[in-house]
């Protein structure tokens, strides 16, 4: 996938997980090219607006704690997150690929996935480690990583 001018284009990791090397990780993932974790609430709100999906890192509170969801691809835990700017998002996390994130309503959590501007029901998902040719996302609650 080519970078937008300015950017530099995100990871693709085919057959699962990344690999720690040695405890480099983070140099082998900035040279392979992999965009910084930097919330950008304003890049989701551009894709809404657009109507687009768009690959995003946002930061937001989480606001409402949903039942888990189920269908094709497993159980999904959700929750609504507030990103400001009167914009609130449902995060879909699969329990097949990542363990449960322990959110609380007023939990601070920053999310990295898919943005899907379903209407009426703009979603965030494939916020877990990486399958087939998909970007792996993430989920950070305090400091540790849900993928």
């Amino acid at each position: 996938m080519a970078a937008e001018p300015g950017r530099l284009p995100p990871c693709r990791r085919r057959g699962g997980r990344p690999r720690r090397l040695a405890g480099i990780f983070t140099i082998v993932t900035l040279l392979a090219g992999c965009h910084p974790a930097t919330p950008d609430n304003q890049a989701l709100l551009a894709a809404l607006r657009d109507g687009r999906r768009a690959e995003v890192t946002v930061q937001g509170r989480v606001v409402d704690l949903l039942p888990d969801g189920s269908g094709p691809d497993g159980p999904h835990e959700r929750f609504r997150l507030d990103l400001g700017h009167q914009a609130t998002v449902e995060v879909d996390h699969n329990l097949t690929l990542a363990p449960r994130v322990p959110v609380t309503i007023g939990s601070t959590v920053t999310v990295h996935g898919q943005f899907e501007p379903d209407p009426g029901r703009p979603v965030l998902h494939y916020t877990h480690h990486a399958t087939g040719t998909h970007e792996g996302g993430w989920i950070d609650l305090g400091g540790r990583r849900y993928q």
